[in-house]
Order: C-alpha cells, then structure tokens, then sequence
C-alpha cells in the first residue's frame, strides 16, 4: 500500500535534527514574519495527518514535551469542506496539516479557502536553501505557502540481469526507448516495458514532457492546450508501442500487470520513486525477486539537455493563519520536512537534501535492489519539470475519463486528447482560472 494513501490509493505518497522545539521556535522568531503579533507559544496545537505521517508528529512530540500538541488523523477528501465550514463558523481550524495531495497548495492559498499561511519570512532561508527545487511546487503567486515532505519523482526501473540476458543497453532518450520497444515486441512478445492503463500516463508522460495541462502562466491564469508539441510527441511515442502491446493498456496496480511481473515480463518501467518498494517490492503487488530491479535515469527527448521527470505525488506541511501560535506550528511543520532523525526512517524519498542523504545512506544496503537507487533518485529529484504547477483543479479524473478509458477500450491516446482539452479547460474555469 502506497503510503499517504487517502481520498486517492495511489499517492503517498533544518541542517541535521534540531534538537529543541526552542531551537526552532528561535530561528522562526528571528526571521520575524507576518505571523508574529498573534503567536502565543502556550497555546495548544491542533495537528491533522494522515496514519503513516502520525507516528513522526508522535516523535516530534515526545522530544519536545514543553509543546502542547494534540494529533488527529482525518478524511483528507474532507478538507477543504471543513476548512470552508471552519472559515464560516471562525472556529475548529487546526494549526498545522499534512495533506498527500500537491494541488491542496493551491486550493488552500487561494482566495477561496484563505488557510495557508505564507512561510517565507517564518522558515530560516538556510533551511529553504536545503530543500533545493523541491518546494517549487509550493511557491504559490510568489509565495510559498508549504513546505515538501517528500518527492516521487519518475525514474526508469528496469529488470538489470534480464536487460544483461538480452544484450539491450539503458535508453538514454525517449527516441532509443521507441527503438527498444520494436525490438522487444518482435524478439519477446509479451514483455513490457511501461504501462499506459492509469492517470500515471500524465506523470510519468506528459507531466516529464512538460505537455501543458497545468501551466500557471500568471495568479488565476493557466495554459492548457494538448496539441502543443509537448504533447503530441508523447502521443506519437506511446500509440504505436499501445499497440503492439509492449507497452500495456492496464495500470500498475491491475492484477494484470502483477501477473505480468510474476511470469518475469516486465523488462522496464517508467514511474515514481516509490515505484521500487511500493510496486515492485511488495509480495501482494509485483513480488519481484530480490536482485532484480535497479534504477536509471529518465531518458531525454532528442534536442533538449535535461531528462525531465515528473512528479507522481509528493506530501506537503500547510500552517493555518489563523493559528494562534504561529511560530509553533511553523517548528512542528519545519521539524516533519526536515528532521534527519525522522525522515531517515521515512517510506518515500524527503525533499528535504540533507535528510534525503540520510535517507539514501539508511536504504543503501537493501538487497532488494540489484543496484542502490538513491545515486538515480538524487539526481531525478532536481529534475521534476518546473513546466507544470499545482491548481486548485486537479488533473485526474479528467485523464482517466479521456485518455485512460480509450487506451484501456483498445484505442489511442492520441483519440482523447481533444475531449481532455475540452474537460481540463472547463474545469479550470469552474475554478475560476483564465485559460488561454
């Protein structure tokens, strides 16, 4: 199971530990902030997460007894109703919250919901310099209004020995990727080397290919136009691999796919940094064998320099503004994205650089792997493409009811791309965007 698991099943999804919450709480008062003339540091703190992010709120509170904390899980489907519910009654709103949900970024900055509190002057800017590009995706209308807890950035896990077995070498472009696909399909039909079946098909696709569905041009402005080449290109790279089958029509968590794993055809796979020990690892989803499955980096589309991911998920820490003890709730959200003692242990890659580094180091000796991920995973983490941005519409359901449901009819990718035009763009507007 994914971890950050909620209303969607499919996401997850400071320099080293600070050792006092009054380490923390100094750095956020010398950083001043526009929370400062309404935070009293005895007033309790109402933290809501998620179950696989609550025993780390339990730690930081066990390590910090002076910090009055109460720790409710919740129904992240549920938030932004309670939190238009809260805003009319002017009571019930927690402190600090973890959603596994990007887009919530945007919803709870927006207007609409006015609950993110700008951290810009309230986390040190050392720490924000530790996070590198990975709160990008927080950085609202200039601000940023949450912090990262992790990344599931797209690398390309392959079979290693079975890769050595065939004499086929790592695609470095998405053009050398086509080419093995040919190769696959007619010298071992039925192995695969991706899935088109799912919403991943944005993430791991369009989203890396910087196809514009969620291009925020400017506050309350998006770009959204699937014949952009970004766009089509992804189209003209997948249909023809749809087809012959070595790409398949179902999505990673089909009993399909884990039926394909356990009969040793799947030779490689984009998808999240998760991937590894949340689809291939676990013995109810691919249960591949130990010594298997190792990690390359993203291929690159011919003419450009970067290999770009996308980004399937990835937790934020959203502090309320109508907290009365701000700098402490800004300690605890600061605590959870960047504590190395905590997120060493962690299930998915931290955003976080230096606690990433623990992290790498904690999970080198696995011996699930054939090679040790992490060197892949740094480097794809500060790749996620900057193209596309967090909305307050979310992309899903459209590309699933387009997209998805013609691939897994037996059609193209390319025959729902007009109706995901027209769906995207009416959602957007329903959300109050300008779509140009």
């Amino acid at each position: 199971m994914i971890p950050g698991i909620a209303s969607r099943r499919w996401r997850i999804l400071a320099p080293a530990f600070l050792a006092s919450a009054a380490m923390v709480l100094s750095a956020c008062t010398s950083s001043g902030g526009s929370a400062t003339a309404q935070s009293d540091p005895n007033r309790p703190l109402l933290v809501w997460t998620d179950a696989t992010r609550q025993p780390g709120f339990e730690q930081f509170k066990k390590a910090h007894p002076n910090v009055k904390m109460k720790i409710e899980t919740y129904d992240t489907s549920a938030l932004l109703t309670k939190i238009q519910l809260f805003n009319r009654t002017g009571k019930g709103h927690p402190d600090v919250v973890f959603s596994p949900l990007p887009t919530h970024a945007a919803s709870l900055s927006s207007k609409l919901f006015d609950f993110a509190e700008p951290l810009d002057s309230l986390v040190p800017a050392s720490v924000q310099r530790g996070f590198g590009s990975a709160n990008d995706t927080c950085k609202i209308d200039g601000k940023l209004v949450c912090l990262k807890n992790d990344l599931a950035q797209s690398v390309l896990w392959y079979n290693k020995p079975l890769m050595k077995q065939w004499g086929y070498e790592i695609p470095t472009t998405w053009e050398e990727y086509a080419a093995l696909g040919r190769r696959v399909a007619r010298d071992h039909p039925g192995t695969i080397i991706g899935s088109a079946g799912s919403q991943f098909v944005y993430y791991d696709f369009l989203y890396s290919s910087g196809c514009p569905l969620q291009t925020v041009t400017r506050p309350g402005a998006v770009h959204i136009n699937t014949k952009d080449p970004k766009c089509t290109r992804v189209t003209k790279l997948l249909d023809p691999m749809i087809k012959s089958g070595v790409v398949s029509r179902h999505g990673p968590f089909d009993p399909e796919m884990s039926k394909l794993s356990k009969e040793g055809k799947i030779l490689m796979m984009p998808g999240a940094s998760w991937y590894g020990d949340f689809v291939f690892k676990p013995a109810a989803s691919f249960a591949t064998p130990k010594g298997k499955i190792a990690a390359a980096p993203y291929p690159k589309w011919q003419g450009e320099s970067k290999s770009y991911s996308g980004a399937t998920g990835g937790g934020i820490y959203v502090v309320s503004k109508r907290s009365a003890n701000k700098k402490g709730a800004v300690a605890v959200a600061q605590w959870m994205a960047t504590s190395t003692k905590y997120q060493a242990n962690a299930p998915t890659y931290p955003a976080y650089g230096p606690a990433a580094k623990a992290w790498g180091a904690k999970h080198a000796g696995d011996t699930f792997y054939a090679a040790d991920p992490f060197p892949v995973l740094q480097k794809q983490a500060g790749l996620i493409n900057p193209a596309e941005k967090p909305t307050v519409y979310e992309v899903d359901a459209a590309i699933t009811s387009t997209l998805v449901a013609k691939v897994r009819a037996g059609g193209k990718l390319a025959d729902g791309m007009t109706d995901l035009q027209t769906q995207l763009s009416q959602l957007a507007q329903s959300t109050g965007y300008t779509v140009n």
